[in-house]
């Protein structure tokens, strides 16, 4: 699939990519990019409109998982989040495709859910199996908090 196709599906508009070129260069405020992309001040008339229609898309690019901010304080500093840069690297050609959770995560979480599925159906047993599986399920807990912390590193 060429590079125009894919980042024509992943459907931003021409605002959400001039918002995600200015955020490659650095963290911005909504206000600095009302400024750099339309040219106008806070004290404009056309300035709230602009504002509201920057708000609107960068909570777009927000819910596709491309731009991120902290939840705290008065500055929202808006940031490409890991998971954005490598959906934009997925448009290139000579790049493969990145996924978001692998096949080796699938498989620690699946194996997670079955060996805590036995665990429950055995719990009245006294067999020192039980014991095993025990500590594998702890095992196999620890490894998919694990997996699921590169997964929201990989987002926020």
């Amino acid at each position: 699939m060429s590079s125009v196709k894919r980042l024509r599906e992943s459907q931003l508009t021409m605002l959400q990519a001039e918002i995600i070129d200015r955020l490659m260069e650095s963290r911005k405020t909504t206000t600095e990019l009302v400024s750099e992309i339309y040219a106008v001040e806070p004290g404009d008339d056309q300035f709230q409109k602009r504002y509201a229609r920057m708000r609107r898309s960068l909570k777009d690019l927000e819910i596709k998982g491309y731009a991120t901010t902290n939840l705290l304080g008065r500055e929202k500093h808006y940031r490409l989040t890991r998971n954005g840069v490598a959906m934009l690297l997925d448009a290139l050609p000579e790049m493969g495709r990145s996924r978001l959770v692998g096949g080796w995560d699938w498989g620690i979480f699946i194996a997670t859910i079955c060996s805590a599925i036995l665990l429950l159906s055995l719990r009245q047993s006294t067999e020192p199996m039980l014991f095993v599986l025990f500590a594998a399920f702890f095992s196999l807990l620890g490894m998919s908090l694990s997996a699921l912390g590169r997964i929201l590193r990989k987002v926020i």
